[in-house]
């Protein structure tokens, strides 16, 4: 049974998202964190409000309603999927056989992995991106090194 994905142009723009999503979030949790976290000289962020409040992350946060961080993260994640359905340059039955394979073993990875980590710490409270994030990226990696491997 053939899947329908996207064209190979789309494995460009997913990537692209995906970059400026992340260098975008990553950039202000630094600057979030510089100013909050290890109190630069220079700034008193007493004047400023509740420490919660200060740096640029909680500013945009305050103006989004909160909702900028998780925006942020739900672009990269979209962006992520668009690369993982995306055609390759060549796709034949092989590539399909070997993007099953993946999605197969990423999931087994993940359940596992989830798993374990209920059993080890059963009060652990993470938002759910904590878990898709890791998914998405080891199919990429196990989907690359299955590729470079077997062609």
């Amino acid at each position: 049974m053939k899947t329908h994905i996207l064209p190979n142009w789309c494995k460009k723009l997913g990537l692209i998202l995906f970059i400026i999503a992340s260098l975008l979030n990553g950039s202000l949790n630094f600057i979030n964190n510089s100013i909050n976290k290890y109190k630069i000289s220079g700034i008193n962020t007493s004047e400023i409000g509740t420490e919660s409040d200060n740096g640029i992350l909680g500013l945009l946060n305050a103006f989004s309603g909160g909702g900028l961080s998780y925006g942020i993260d739900f672009v990269a994640i979209i962006a992520m999927l668009i690369y993982m359905v995306s055609k390759e340059k060549v796709e034949d039955d092989y590539i399909d056989k070997l993007r099953l394979e993946s999605f197969q073993l990423t999931f087994i990875i993940g359940l596992l992995v989830t798993i374990f980590m209920y059993i080890l710490a059963k009060d652990l409270k993470l938002t759910l991106d904590y878990f898709i994030f890791p998914l998405l990226w080891s199919y990429i990696i196990i989907f690359f090194i299955k590729r470079k491997v077997y062609l």
